[in-house]
C-alpha cells in the first residue's frame, strides 16, 4: 500500500500557490488544522493531515477508536513482507528542489518533518537488520540535512557504531509513505522489528531494494550518509508549541534522489494534532501493557489536553483497593515523560474530559487518593521541568469498593 492509495476521500484540493513560507499560516487561517490537505507549493504538491485525530488513525486500521490501545498492544511484530521492485527513478535533483517547508519565523531553517530515516546493519534483504523511525531534519544546503537523533534510540546508537569504526552511516530517508508505516516508524518496538510491526498494521507490508537498502513504497526516496560532522539544528517548535534547544547534531550527506513521477511530498507540521497523534498515541498500547501487569485494564487514551503527550487516561476494572494507584506507577514507569495520570472505572468515557472530570469530582479525595512523585524524570520539552526533572502526579478517581452503591449515577 502507497500514500496514494490512503489519499481520504475527504482530501481538500488547494490549486493556488503557496510559498514554501506560507503553508502553516495557510491552514491556521482556515482553520484546516485537521483536515486532510494536498496543497500547491511552489509548484509542488505537498500533502499532509492524513492522521491528524485518533478516528483517521483508526480507519485506516479498520477498528473503532475504543479498540485503539487494545489493538495496538496486542499487535505483533511478524506480519507479511514482500520484496519486490520500486516505482521510482534517479533523478538530477538536489534537496532545494524538493517543497521543503519552513513553518515558523524562528525556525532555524526548513524542514523535512515526515521523513523516515532507514538503516541497516545486517544482510540487505534481512529484514530484521533495519530500523526505521522519524527524525525530523534542518536542511543545510543543496546536499545536506542536520538530522536530531535522540540518545539512546536505535538510530542514535547505529551511527555511534559507525562512528567509532571511523564509517558514516548509510541511511535511505523514505518521504510520502502510507499514514500506517508513518505511525510504525513513530512507534518504539524492539531493535529490528520495525518492518514487521508496519507489516502486521498493514496487513501486509511491501519494501523495495535502492542502493543496497530496503524501502518502504514512497513518493521520494533520498539515499545518503549520516557523517561524524556535527552542526547546529535548531531552533524547532515542538509538540509543546514552544521551542526546543538548539543542539549540536549529525549532519547527512545526500548522494542521490528517487522519486515517483510528479511526486506527492508528506509534511508534518509542528505541534500540529497530526504531529501530537504519531508522537503520543504510540505510547497507549505502553502503558496498556504496563498497567496489565498490575491490575485489569480496561483501556488507556492519551488526553488532548495533554498534547496527546503528557497526559493520559487509564480506565480499569477495579478488584482490589490500590488497583488504582498501582495502575498510575506502572503508567509512569511506561512512559517517562508522562506527567499526569488519571485512573478511571469502565463507567466512564475516557475520551471525554467532562466524564473524566465527573469521576474526580465525584470518587477521588486529594488526601488519599492523589499520588505525588517528585524529581522524576521527566521530558526536556516541558517547559516547566528542570534540566528535563519533573514532579509527576496521579489522580486515583475508582470508586471505594465497600460503598459502591453510594457511587450509583441514575442520570
Amino acid at each position: 500500500m502507497s500514500l496514494r492509495d490512503a489519499i481520504p476521500p475527504d482530501v481538500v484540493v488547494h490549486d493556488e500557490e503557496l510559498k514554501h513560507d506560507e503553508v502553516a499560516n495557510f491552514v491556521k487561517e482556515h482553520g484546516y488544522e485537521k483536515t486532510p490537505l494536498i496543497l500547491n507549493v511552489e509548484g509542488k504538491r505537498v500533502a499532509m493531515n492524513f492522521i491528524s485525530t485518533r478516528e483517521r488513525l483508526c480507519s485506516y486500521l479498520g477498528i473503532k477508536k475504543e479498540e485503539l490501545a487494545p489493538y495496538l498492544a496486542k499487535s505483533g511484530y511478524d506480519g507479511p513482507i514482500r520484496i519486490g521492485k520500486a516505482e521510482l527513478s534517479r533523478k538530477n535533483w538536489n534537496l532545494l528542489d524538493l517543497p521543503i517547508l519552513r513553518y515558523f519565523p524562528r525556525d532555524g531553517g526548513r524542514y523535512v518533518t515526515a521523513g523516515v530515516v532507514i538503516a541497516r546493519w545486517g544482510d540487505v534483504e534481512d529484514t530484521n537488520s533495519y530500523n526505521a523511525c522519524i527524525h525530523r531534519l534542518m536542511l543545510l544546503d543543496e546536499k545536506r540535512l542536520v538530522a536530531r537523533l535522540v540518545k539512546p534510540r536505535h538510530t542514535y546508537l547505529l551511527w555511534k557504531k559507525a562512528v567509532e569504526r571511523g564509517e558514516d552511516l548509510p541511511v535511505a530517508i523514505a518521504i510520502g509513505v502510507h499514514p500506517l508505516f508513518l505511525f510504525a516508524s513513530a512507534t518504539r518496538v524492539p531493535e529490528g522489528k520495525e518492518f514487521g510491526y508496519a507489516a502486521s498494521l498493514m496487513n501486509g507490508l511491501d519494501l523495495n531494494i535502492i542502493e543496497d537498502m530496503l524501502v518502504p513504497s514512497a513518493e521520494i526516496v533520498l539515499v545518503g550518509r549520516i557523517t561524524k560532522e556535527l552542526a547546529d539544528e535548531g531552533p524547532f517548535v515542538d509538540i509543546t508549541g514552544t521551542y526546543d534547544l538548539v543542539r549540536k547534531e549529525p549532519v547527512i550527506e545526500i548522494d542521490a534522489i528517487y522519486a515517483k513521477d510528479d511526486p506527492i511530498y508528506y509534511s508534518i507540521t509542528p505541534a500540529s494534532s497530526e504531529h501530537q497523534v504519531l508522537m503520543g498515541i504510540p505510547y497507549e498500547p505502553e502503558i496498556y501493557r504496563a498497567v496489565a501487569k498490575v491490575c485489569r485494564v480496561k483501556n488507556v487514551a492519551m488526553s488532548p489536553g495533554g498534547m496527546h503527550y503528557f497526559h493520559a487516561v487509564v480506565q480499569i476494572e477495579k478488584h482490589s483497593e490500590g488497583d488504582g494507584k498501582n495502575a498510575i506507577l506502572a503508567a509512569f514507569a511506561a512512559h517517562h515523560s508522562l506527567k499526569h495520570v488519571v485512573v478511571v472505572d469502565d463507567d466512564i468515557d475516557i475520551y471525554s474530559s467532562e466524564d473524566v472530570e465527573y469521576a474526580i469530582a465525584t470518587r477521588f479525595q486529594a488526601d488519599r487518593d492523589l499520588v505525588i512523585v517528585p524529581n522524576a524524570r521527566g521530558s526536556s520539552l516541558d517547559p516547566s521541568s528542570n534540566k528535563g526533572l519533573t514532579a509527576k502526579w496521579g489522580i486515583d478517581a475508582t470508586k471505594e469498593l465497600s460503598r459502591r452503591e453510594d457511587f450509583e449515577r441514575v442520570v
